[in-house]
């Protein structure tokens, strides 16, 4: 069920309504929700996802008594062969017989019959997590599951995050039945699903076409055309995961639940470090937090860490999904922030500290690094290592990149959607005192007619069949 479809408008809407006639219903209600709105994926998915989520509760229940290692050992063990099952199966064995030169047929059927559970990625990364954190003594095991099944399963949340820890939902979660309505935070919700909703339909649905058009063959040879796919795809992807999170987050604030904020306008990052502190935020952490961290983090020397931020990263790509231009990606990345340290040590050594301090200067790193992303994306996009390697080519080939006939139009569209990203990040950092001005010098009639007209042509954006949210399929 996709947060773009009528289908969802109407569980919505019908589950805050009857989530405030009936407080005492309050966590039954979520719970019964949030399967409905999983259940539509396959029944079979549901009940996959009950088992684990099952399992890994009462495992974690034991984990203080003498078989808690083991018992620890097993429930991870479970979370990720049930991952790399669903997803990194076919992947693996595909590998595997190209590296030995043989092949399985038999196996090859079997394995490519299996379906993605949809939201699978997250659910294990949140269930490993709450695992970790209760082994650890971060938190108590939860002693009831049907608040342990709406942590674990809240709709607002389930297929494409914000991966949420135990310490920073379930608390909540436990509280429902006191919450009291509070308007302004209710209304904030409705703009944050409204933003969301203008920001999928508007922007990222008919970013689409133009992404589908872009990356064809003819790419490879042609640098203008190369470039104009990489710039479009690199805000297609930020408008279409960033509208579902911010609709995440303001669905969770029409029930009274706070979902940690995923973006924050990536792409006025100067480096890779300040990205990852602004894109797929509660991913960023995860991945700082348990595998960086147990890796060695930092602790065992310069060379020690750079291998870890290698395996970090190409385990962010991997988690992306099955295939070596994920891995690829991540690696990128690996590479970009160990070349970010060695930056930054240079720089304290041999350059002034006042160059860092100047806009001049941060203006440079900002248009430098917004171009290195755009490169990164094309692994994240492309269908194979060979188009992505190819297409990289001909970004960087000087001969090719005069061939703009044809591809002004799109250039013009990214300055256009790379000024939108620069007044939301306005918007964002005054966004209490814009409020505050809208609300004193705008008439109340002339808001109602503003929010009026925008809610009718999103309903005019609205397509018969909804289109997907590209993180759905992770």
């Amino acid at each position: 069920m996709l947060f773009n479809s009528p289908e969802f408008m109407t569980l919505l809407l019908l589950t805050v309504a009857l989530y405030y006639a009936l407080p005492s219903l309050r966590l039954p209600l979520l719970a019964v929700a949030s399967m409905l709105f999983y259940a539509v994926s396959g029944p079979g998915f549901l009940v996959l996802f009950l088992v684990v989520s099952w399992i890994s509760y009462r495992l974690a229940r034991e984990f203080a008594t003498a078989r808690g290692k083991a018992l620890f050992i097993l429930a991870l063990v479970l979370n990720i062969a049930n991952l790399i099952l669903f997803k990194y199966s076919l992947f693996m064995t595909q590998n595997v017989e190209r590296l030995l030169g043989i092949q399985w047929p038999v196996i090859d059927q079997l394995i490519s019959q299996l379906i993605l559970p949809l939201g699978i990625s997250f659910y294990t990364f949140q269930l490993i997590s709450y695992l970790v954190d209760v082994r650890q003594q971060r938190i108590s095991p939860c002693r009831n599951f049907l608040l342990f099944w709406v942590y674990m399963s809240f709709f607002a949340k389930l297929v494409a995050g914000p991966i949420m820890r135990g310490q920073e939902l379930l608390p909540q979660l436990a509280k429902v039945q006191q919450h009291r309505f509070s308007l302004p935070e209710f209304k904030y919700g409705v703009y944050l699903i409204i933003l969301g909703l203008s920001k999928k339909l508007l922007i990222a649905d008919n970013l689409a076409a133009y992404v589908e058009t872009l990356f064809t063959p003819a790419a490879l040879t042609n640098g203008a055309q190369s470039w104009a796919a990489a710039y479009l795809y690199t805000f297609q992807l930020y408008f279409d995961f960033s509208a579902y999170s911010d609709m995440a987050v303001g669905v969770g604030y029409l029930f009274g639940v706070k979902l940690v904020q995923n973006f924050v306008t990536p792409y006025v990052s100067a480096n890779i470090t300040e990205f990852w502190k602004r894109w797929h935020i509660s991913l960023s952490k995860w991945i700082q937090d348990y595998i960086y961290i147990p890796l060695g983090g930092s602790r065992k020397g310069t060379l020690r860490q750079y291998v870890n931020l290698f395996l970090a990263m190409g385990i962010s790509g991997l988690w992306h999904g099955a295939a070596w231009t994920f891995v690829a990606w991540g690696l990128l990345h690996g590479a970009l922030l160990v070349g970010h340290k060695l930056y930054l040590d240079i720089k304290k050594r041999l350059l002034p500290q006042s160059l860092g301090e100047s806009l001049g200067y941060r203006l440079l790193c900002v248009a430098v690094f917004f171009h290195i992303i755009c490169i990164t994306w094309v692994f994240f996009r492309a269908g194979s290592l060979t188009l992505a390697v190819a297409m990289t080519k001909s970004m960087l080939n000087p001969a090719t990149l005069g061939q703009l006939s044809g591809f002004t139009m799109y250039f013009g569209l990214v300055l256009g959607l790379y000024l939108l990203h620069l007044i939301e990040h306005f918007c964002r950092k005054n966004e209490g005192k814009l409020a505050d001005l809208w609300h004193r010098v705008v008439p109340a009639p002339l808001r109602g007619m503003s929010y009026t007209l925008l809610i009718c042509v999103l309903l005019l954006a609205v397509k018969t069949q909804a289109t997907g949210f590209i993180y759905f399929r992770f």
